[in-house]
């Protein structure tokens, strides 16, 4: 079995460069916590790009729950899927701060799960 090319926690490591740790931190409680958008909904998006192959049971959600969803799914997987048809959906649900927050959100976490791997920690905590 290979080493953790890194050995600590996501913020142990972060840490080794003071200025990466403070601007996680910054995004964490303003972008990925905090804001406009609810967190709930940011997380529920962050679990679906967690699961290897982006499936999530989507039974029991609300619309506005399903354009998020489908709104990750073109960010991480598809950007061809982002068309026209689904910016109406998304405009509709959504004002602009919230679908830039949400995307910044979501772009974020997708490298955070990324990252996170590659250091050998699981995607999400």
């Amino acid at each position: 079995m290979p080493t953790r090319p890194i050995a600590g926690s996501a913020d142990e490591i972060r840490g080794l460069v003071p200025e990466a740790l403070a601007a996680y931190e910054f995004t964490r409680d303003h972008v990925l916590h905090g804001g406009l958008v609810d967190e709930d909904l940011k997380t529920l998006c962050f679990r679906f790009l967690a699961e290897e192959t982006g499936s999530l049971d989507v039974s029991g959600l609300d619309e506005r729950q399903r354009a998020a969803l489908d709104w990750a799914h073109a960010i991480a997987w598809d950007s061809s899927l982002a068309d026209d048809a689904l910016w109406e959906r998304l405009h509709a649900l959504f004002s602009e701060p919230e679908l830039v927050e949400l995307g910044c959100a979501i772009g974020f976490e997708l490298g955070q799960q990324h990252w996170r791997r590659s250091v050998g920690l699981t995607a999400r905590d």
